[in-house]
């Protein structure tokens, strides 16, 4: 993965260059892939949003400029020329990346950064507005833009990984094997032996393969300094550093590891700290 400061240096040269050369700057829309496109979703990313970075405008891509497009009043066709360019240039430079400290709040950053809470945690998708952990990146919406920002909704969604009964929930418990007291940073999903583990959200895989008592195991990294954890699978189907989509099958459901059956253990993690899964995914 490139450093930000290199992501920076692209976007802000074809930013530029859009500007400066309107004439010589292509208008992107859907079917297109290239370097351009490429700088596109990583700006759309800087802007908070998760979708994977490919350098092809597909239907993802796609339908988050539409949704920009139609929040600010332009005309929601999906293309990408000079206006939507200096609409998406506003919007970053409207928002500041804050990553969270200890000791930090909602209250304490909207006085910092004059906005408001409400702003913060809806821009942001706080299931839990009271909880922020270390390390956990924020997009923070001046109020020039915080109308705007309320339209755009959402940025972080997850979906289940898999359907099935929770066998085991997120917090501390007796090991079902070792029969210890311990905390379980995750939830256990039960499903029969095969079953397609599903990606929660788009993002990178960073790691894959055999970790110990977790088994045969997938972490796929996401925006915000958030990654997602699936583990004790019997087959894995990706590869270190493929971008997967929401949705896409990334493993099967085993009992690899430390494990009493077949099942998938769930985890979310913000920087190094697990948080409960249940907050997270859909009721």
């Amino acid at each position: 993965m490139r450093s930000i400061l290199q992501r920076t240096l692209v976007v802000c040269l074809l930013l530029a260059l859009m500007v400066v050369f309107p004439g010589e700057a292509r208008v992107l829309q859907r079917g297109m892939r290239g370097n351009d496109v490429y700088a596109l979703q990583e700006l759309l990313m800087d802007l908070g949003y998760d979708l994977v970075l490919d350098g092809v405008f597909g239907s993802e891509t796609e339908n988050l400029i539409k949704d920009i497009q139609a929040a600010v009043g332009l005309a929601s066709d999906g293309l990408v020329g000079d206006k939507t360019i200096e609409t998406l240039n506003h919007l970053k430079e409207s928002i500041v990346s804050h990553t969270v400290e200890q000791g930090d709040n909602l209250t304490k950053l909207a006085n910092r950064y004059d906005t408001t809470v409400t702003n913060i945690s809806s821009y942001n998708g706080l299931q839990n507005p009271d909880r922020l952990l270390p390390g956990q990146v924020l997009y923070i919406p001046t109020d020039s833009v915080a109308t705007i920002s309320r339209s755009l909704g959402v940025r972080f969604r997850l979906e289940w990984p898999v359907k099935g009964n929770i066998s085991s929930g997120y917090g501390y418990r007796v090991h079902p094997i070792l029969k210890n007291r311990h905390f379980h940073g995750g939830i256990d999903i039960a499903a029969a032996e095969g079953t397609p583990v599903k990606a929660a959200a788009s993002g990178k895989v960073i790691s894959v393969g055999n970790r110990g008592n977790y088994g045969l195991a997938v972490v796929i990294e996401h925006s915000g300094g958030i990654t997602t954890w699936y583990g004790h699978n019997s087959k894995l189907l990706v590869r270190l550093g493929d971008n997967v989509k929401q949705g896409q099958t990334i493993a099967l459901v085993g009992r690899t590891g430390l494990a009493t059956g077949p099942h998938l253990d769930f985890r979310i993690k913000i920087g190094d700290q697990t948080v409960d899964p249940l907050e997270w995914l859909p009721k």
